[in-house]
């Protein structure tokens, strides 16, 4: 009896062994957490970041060191349950997916990566602010903003090459002409979107289509202001536009397009489809595909694969040549529609096929169905080396994509199929590459991220060729935002508008409101002429609201200083009282006159708590052109810190002057100088978006500045 005592302890002792020596030894400080699930700012139906396993010897894992190595747990400190749904995919390739899906929105999330227990990188990571779930409905007001924080890139070539045969496009004109050419024979669906809202109008008997369109449209606006545009999209599978360029075009958005069409190609309905439901009623999506890839490719099958049904005749031709050369092709029908089905000719009907399992095949037969095949981003993804049919027809991001380097083409009739095949078993090195190259591109352009940046992108260039203004036409309807009653969601960063008491009158004001915890405030007014809506003020309200900071602009019309020093009184007299935000540190500021009238109320305020310094936008010196009449008075006597933005051209603001003024100052002076700005902040040659980036990134400096 004691000797089986002493053989269990033994093998226990040698099985712990195994199982410690057994676990990869990772390195939890060297590994790397990164992506666009960690920026609160990128919202999406399922967010998602990545986890690169590094070993204890400081190089990148290559292969799996284990399904379940690390742990991620996220949720929202304060909250006694966060309704979060993770999951963390193991990639075999030393990486990890995570991916999340939010069914509420937070303030603040924390996700810790762990292995063992202990962090990983720099966890945990805190997402500051309001974290928005997909089904909240509030979009960034700055869709220049937003789609910096997205990261999107500058440009999409196909979107150019789409919309260069449009110069313009008349909104009324289309909804007459489109509409009669082919709304009778057609399935169409005629869009509005107006003031962030969705309307719509089918034509034609098979809209059901329709609702993939209405899914992104509505999840788009809940994320991004979206310019006022109409347009009409195509729900069936060919592209519509067959006019030669002589011609009057027609503009149509399609899912497909073709080398003989002019249609304007958005990402298809099956992708578009998968982003909205990664996590949701989907199973196959981007980031599913990323974990089930199957073997490696020296262990994959050595066979060119292809499962699918009979739409088009040289899938027929396929078939036979996998009867034929069992040896180089599997290529099978789950389903005949099209054409009839002889058994004799084309094999029996298989089973249809999970798409992982296609993964199990070094080789992925990638051949037109109607149109072009939309399975092509999950080959892409699956790690196989395609085998792509040259083809009239294109998805959106086919530009992108070239023969021999992320896939093997073959041509229309398929007569060099075999010879494409036996290149690639011959050549395993390059087809591997290939493979790889193919796979990078759908990892890092084809996620979900960058379908809304196509959608976005498209739809503001489309905007932008409008010449008449778009109008909810007869018959439309409002799609209405989804409703969820059990976990509401509250908006915290929509701009907020107010009237604030000015005697008998009012002052029309705006507050934009952070998306993050803050404690100080900036207000700002206009210059002589215009109003709050000038569009420097939008910039810098916009600009430093997205950096944590509230703003307050407001309108005062008026050409009397006096009566503008009054209103902006009026403004701080609300202020002290209000409860709004309980923001009791404010910096004042305005463009051209405001800025007099904020240096006046900052001159005679005596509370450094409330008014922390003054910001003069083009201070206007002098009258234009006479230098002899300065207006200083008010500067000279001002006792908190001053930043003044300037024109080195501005002819109501003479640099030597205004230098000079600065020398009798008592305070801390800043002056930054715009080169070649006139008053307006107007320089020949150069961007207003890019001079407003320069003024705002220099505001903000000082601002962080003197606050640290």
């Amino acid at each position: 009896m004691p000797e089986k005592w002493l053989l269990c302890t033994f093998l226990l002792i040698a099985i712990t062994k195994c199982a410690v020596e057994s676990t990869p030894t990772v390195n939890q400080t060297r590994s790397l957490v990164w992506g666009p699930g960690l920026d609160a700012n990128i919202v999406l139906p399922a967010r998602y970041f990545y986890i690169q396993a590094v070993a204890g010897d400081n190089v990148n894992f290559t292969s799996s060191p284990g399904e379940n190595l690390f742990t991620v747990n996220i949720y929202s400190p304060g909250e006694q349950f966060t309704r979060i749904w993770v999951q963390v995919l193991d990639r075999k390739d030393g990486s990890f997916l995570v991916r999340y899906r939010m069914y509420s929105s937070y303030r603040g999330l924390t996700i810790e990566v762990k292995f063992q227990d202990e962090h990983v990188a720099q966890s945990p990571y805190v997402l500051k602010g309001y974290v928005y779930h997909e089904t909240c409905d509030c979009p960034h007001e700055d869709g220049t903003m937003w789609y910096k924080d997205m990261q999107c890139p500058q440009s999409f070539p196909q979107i150019q090459q789409d919309l260069a045969h449009f110069p313009f496009v008349d909104p009324d004109r289309i909804s007459i002409e489109i509409a009669k050419r082919f709304g009778q024979r057609q399935s169409l669906c005629h869009y509005t979107i107006k003031d962030n809202k969705v309307y719509v109008k089918t034509f034609g008997e098979h809209v059901g289509f329709r609702i993939f369109m209405d899914s992104i449209l509505l999840s788009l606006t809940r994320k991004v202001k979206i310019q006022d545009i109409e347009f009409f999209v195509n729900l069936g599978d060919w592209p519509l536009e067959k006019r030669k360029t002589t011609e009057k075009l027609h503009p149509i958005f399609s899912w497909c397009g073709s080398d003989n069409t002019k249609d304007i190609v958005m990402p298809t309905y099956d992708i578009t489809d998968s982003v909205l439901e990664t996590m949701g009623r989907v199973s196959l999506d981007m980031t599913s595909v990323q974990a089930n890839t199957g073997p490696s490719w020296e262990n994959k099958n050595c066979t060119a694969f292809w499962r699918g049904r009979d739409s088009r005749r040289e899938r027929l031709e396929l078939v036979k040549l996998s009867i034929k050369h069992p040896g180089l092709i599997d290529a099978a029908f789950t389903n005949f529609f099209f054409f009839p089905h002889n058994e004799s000719i084309y094999g029996p009907i298989v089973k249809h096929v999970s798409f992982f399992d296609f993964f199990q095949y070094k080789y992925q037969i990638n051949i037109d169905g109607t149109v072009a095949a939309y399975r092509m981003p999950y080959l892409l993804a699956g790690g196989g080396a395609i085998l792509k049919q040259d083809s009239v027809y294109y998805e959106h991001f086919y530009n992108d994509l070239r023969p021999w380097q992320h896939y093997i083409p073959f041509k229309r009739d398929l007569s060099d199929l075999l010879d494409k095949i036996q290149w690639a078993k011959s050549h395993d090195e390059e087809a591997k590459m290939i493979a790889k190259a193919g796979q990078d591109y759908a990892r890092n352009k084809l996620m979900a991220d960058h379908i809304f940046c196509y959608y976005f992108k498209l739809f503001q260039e489309y905007a932008d060729l409008q010449v008449g203004e778009p109008k909810i036409r007869d018959g439309m309807e409002l799609v209405e935002q989804p409703k969820d009653d059990l976990f509401p969601c509250v908006c915290h960063r929509t701009k907020v508008q107010l009237k604030i008491p000015f005697g008998e009158k009012i002052l029309n004001a705006i507050y934009t409101v952070p998306n993050v915890p803050f404690t100080q405030g900036v207000i700002l007014t206009h210059g002589a002429g215009g109003d709050m809506n000038f569009h420097q003020l939008v910039s810098m309200t916009k600009f430093l609201a997205s950096n944590g900071i509230l703003c307050l602009r407001f309108t005062c019309k008026g050409l009397n200083l006096d009566y503008r020093i009054r209103a902006y009184r009026a403004v701080m007299e609300y202020l002290k009282t209000s409860k709004d935000y309980g923001v009791k540190s404010w910096f004042l500021g305005g463009r051209s006159m405001g800025s007099r009238a904020a240096a006046s109320i900052v001159k005679e305020s005596h509370d450094e708590e409330l008014v922390k310094g003054l910001i003069c936008l083009s201070f206007p010196l002098h009258p234009p052109k006479q230098q002899s009449t300065l207006r200083s008075e008010e500067l000279l006597l001002v006792h908190h810190p001053v930043l003044l933005i300037s024109g080195s051209a501005d002819d109501m603001c003479e640099k030597g002057l205004l230098e000079s003024t600065l020398n009798q100052m008592p305070v801390a002076v800043k002056v930054h100088w715009v080169e070649g700005a006139s008053h307006g902040m107007e320089v020949k040659g150069r961007a207003k978006e890019d001079i407003m980036a320069e003024i705002n990134t220099e505001v903000l400096s000082w601002i962080r500045e003197f606050l640290q």
